[in-house]
């Protein structure tokens, strides 16, 4: 193995060498991710509704009054126990009955809804996921719906208001539409290894190969390169016949 530095010219002559198996390498990898990308790609859809909850204590959100710091404390600390109650059978199960139409089972509502407070706030939003953006709607405006009409009866003196209800759209996107960035990122992960196995290589294979390896390894100039030669045909010349040729010219030069 060599044990001198190499510096940034040698980098680019073993890049220019082995060029041929850094584009294989990249090119293979980077086909591959675009292929597994949209080959498996299933588009998600995703709609949201926006939730106002308080208690008893605290004040209407849309009077001139304004809520004392415990109370907003207190709005906080009870958003954690409805997010639990949302995703829970006692809600879901209301929803099931009540929008049959949906054809969905409690468990999938479960599994496909998400809720999280706006900013510690006591705005809640509710958020579900699905295969299809229509039904995406149906599905979170409905579970709002139950949320906001069961919420008095599970927990008295508490309340929610509908903030923003979720609308259908003309041309929605798909919330997991990173196919590009795959590709992107496995064209770069794909180059910076094969650059790497190209210097490695490299740097393992101890052969000298050309007139700088000569000068570098043996710290010697050299006097002159025999070129590689082809007959007409297109094909190398014979050992036999290059030998007599050879032994020729260097007869002759020495005569």
């Amino acid at each position: 193995m060599r044990s001198e530095e190499i510096d940034l010219r040698e980098y680019v002559r073993i890049v220019r060498r082995r060029l041929w198996l850094i584009l294989l390498m990249v090119l293979g990898c980077t086909t591959g991710a675009a292929y597994i990308s949209y080959a498996t790609y299933v588009p998600l859809y995703s709609a949201q509704t926006k939730v106002y909850v308080n208690n008893a204590d605290a004040l209407d959100p849309f009077s001139r009054g304004a809520m004392t710091i415990g109370q907003m404390s207190a709005n906080n600390s009870v958003i954690e126990t409805y997010k639990e109650i949302i995703r829970t059978p006692i809600i879901m199960d209301k929803v099931v009955e009540r929008y049959p139409q949906l054809d969905v089972s409690t468990e999938e509502l479960i599994r496909s809804v998400s809720v999280h407070a706006l900013n510690n706030t006591s705005v809640m939003i509710i958020s579900v996921t699905s295969l299809s953006h229509e039904r995406a709607v149906m599905m979170v405006n409905a579970i709002t719906d139950v949320f906001v009409t069961e919420l008095p009866k599970i927990s008295p003196g508490h309340s929610a208001v509908l903030l923003t209800e979720a609308k259908f759209a003309a041309n929605p996107s798909p919330v997991n539409e990173k196919r590009n960035t795959y590709i992107v990122l496995a064209f770069l992960g794909s180059l910076i290894l094969a650059v790497g196995i190209a210097i490695l290589l490299d740097v393992l294979d101890d052969r000298i190969k050309d007139e700088a390896d000569v000068v570098r390894v043996l710290g010697i100039s050299t006097l002159a390169s025999v070129p590689k030669t082809r007959l007409r045909s297109g094909r190398p010349r014979s050992r036999k016949g290059a030998k007599g040729r050879i032994g020729e010219e260097a007869y002759a030069t020495v005569k």
